[in-house]
């Protein structure tokens, strides 16, 4: 969301559209229509969250809430690219967000820098788009979330496993503990480079956002700051 405002600001954008494909989730096995309803809702009220905190203009929308419609479906029925449903929607979002919304700027994560036929991650589908719609929509990442844990360091920004080292926005989140634990596993006060990323998350809050974090405490105590301003009300 914040790169996502410096982008807008800078580039003299309109606004910022935020998706939660909430209807690709069910591709998976092991989600049930109940668990993404319940995720997606918590999800929206995280964003909104931050961005009353931070004054950020922020559109959310839910796949969900646009996929049945004719519009959506009729933009679906043009799009064929080979590679399986799932593909095919992607494309279809951004088709959409770009004749619904005027979206010309799609921001996105990578998991590397370098293209790796073993990789994974939205370059698949950014390429997609340009080989079968056109070229009307431009594309820029962002670096991966991070996590506490040697064994995956780099990570999806917004999906967090069971059990894994890592500072989520949630009302219960005791940054500092994680961190301590990280610590004494690891051994490394930065774990590797995990504190320097967190830093400049806050460098970027501190130029986006309306309410600037707290600047008493380390960078773990401030991002805390940041996470109780977010629950406060």
């Amino acid at each position: 969301m914040l790169t996502a405002e410096f982008f807008r600001r800078s580039l003299g954008l309109d606004a910022i559209h935020h998706h939660i494909a909430d209807t690709h989730a069910l591709s998976n096995d092991f989600c049930t229509p109940e668990g993404v309803a319940e995720i997606a809702a918590e999800y929206r009220d995280v964003l909104m969250r931050i961005a009353r905190v931070t004054g950020v203009e922020l559109n959310v929308h839910l796949s969900s809430e646009f996929d049945t419609t004719d519009t959506y479906k009729a933009l679906l029925s043009e799009i064929h690219t080979g590679k399986g449903e799932y593909v095919d929607r992607e494309l279809t979002d951004m088709l959409w967000y770009r004749r619904q919304h005027g979206v010309s700027l799609k921001l996105g994560w990578l998991i590397q820098a370098i293209k790796s036929e073993q990789g994974f991650d939205e370059r698949l589908y950014d390429e997609a788009f340009r080989e079968h719609c056109d070229g009307g929509m431009s594309f820029a990442y962002v670096q991966p979330g991070r996590t506490f844990d040697q064994r995956r360091m780099k990570a999806s920004p917004y999906i967090a496993i069971p059990g894994e080292r890592r500072i989520v926005f949630k009302p219960d989140t005791n940054a500092r503990a994680v961190y301590e634990e990280a610590v004494e596993v690891w051994g490394d006060k930065k774990l590797g480079g995990a504190v320097n990323h967190l830093n400049a998350v806050l460098r970027l809050w501190d130029k986006i956002s309306k309410t600037p974090a707290p600047r008493t405490g380390d960078v773990i105590d401030r991002v805390q700051a940041i996470i109780d301003l977010v629950f406060e009300n």
